[in-house]
């Protein structure tokens, strides 16, 4: 047993060192371009995380990118490694890339959806088409976003079900969680008080009205319509998207507790 031993070690030592020596290199480069280009992506998404301007929702979406990324480049040098090492133990690839190629290929045709939800899921993260949290219609679909990721987004619609949608299928977004929404707010006024001094008193009170999420100041459009009975007036403004229904409640409380302070007559 000793002899053959020696014998083949004789025969294929050096082969067997010099492989060896070839894996141990290999290691030691995708070890180091791993390393390398994970420190790349890490000082990027910290360099865009740090800016100012970068919102909380934003800068998670970046360190979402940046593990994706990572872990694209895990499965890229690890397949680039394979190969490597089985070309240094002699391995004729030619074979093993054909085979890979065509279960590759037959693996695309039924995974086809799958990547395409994939990479529609990291163009809405990267487009920031949406957030968790966002009120928003998606294909028709109306509600607030529950949970999104590469591949599926969660909404909870008004009826609180959860609906799921592939991020693949999704081909038109409508976001109303960003910029500025429309107060619009109609409001009547016995036409027995006056017309002069029902909207002197509606502008007064709009001016003195103050809320947090209001942009801007009040505006008092009308009358809308005249009859005997009452005048209309419509007051509008620019609110913060997701608080336009708490401010409407707002205003309303606050004209209405003014009129019963003031006496005036709202119809």
């Amino acid at each position: 047993m000793t002899t053959a031993l020696q014998r083949y070690w004789e025969q294929y030592g050096n082969t067997i060192i010099l492989n060896a020596l070839q894996i141990a290199l290999i290691i030691i480069v995708l070890l180091a371009a791993r390393w390398l280009g994970g420190r790349v992506i890490t000082l990027i998404t910290h360099a865009l995380t740090r800016k100012i301007e970068v919102s909380e929702r934003r800068q998670a979406q970046i360190r979402t990118i940046g593990i994706l990324l990572n872990n694209v480049l895990s499965y890229v040098l690890l397949f680039v490694g394979v190969l490597s090492v089985l070309g240094a133990l002699g391995v004729n690839l030619g074979p093993v890339l054909a085979t890979a190629g065509i279960t590759g290929l037959a693996i695309s045709f039924g995974a086809q959806q799958i990547v395409r939800d994939v990479l529609s899921g990291f163009f809405i993260l990267v487009e920031d088409q949406f957030a968790v949290g966002d009120e928003v219609t998606i294909d028709g679909v109306h509600g607030v976003v529950e949970t999104m990721g590469m591949r599926i987004t969660r909404i909870r619609d008004d009826e609180g079900k959860l609906i799921t949608l592939a991020n693949g299928g999704i081909t038109r977004v409508i976001n109303h969680s960003r910029g500025r929404a429309t107060l619009s707010l109609e409001v009547s006024i016995a036409a027995a008080y006056g017309l002069t001094q029902a909207r002197q008193w509606l502008e007064n009170a709009c001016a003195a009205f103050q809320h947090s999420d209001l942009h801007g100041a009040l505006e008092v459009r009308g009358p809308l319509a005249l009859d005997a009975a009452r005048y209309t007036f419509q007051i509008r403004g620019a609110v913060a998207p997701a608080q336009r229904e708490a401010l409407a409640d707002a205003l309303r409380e606050y004209l209405l507790t003014h009129a019963q302070a003031e006496k005036v007559p709202l119809a």
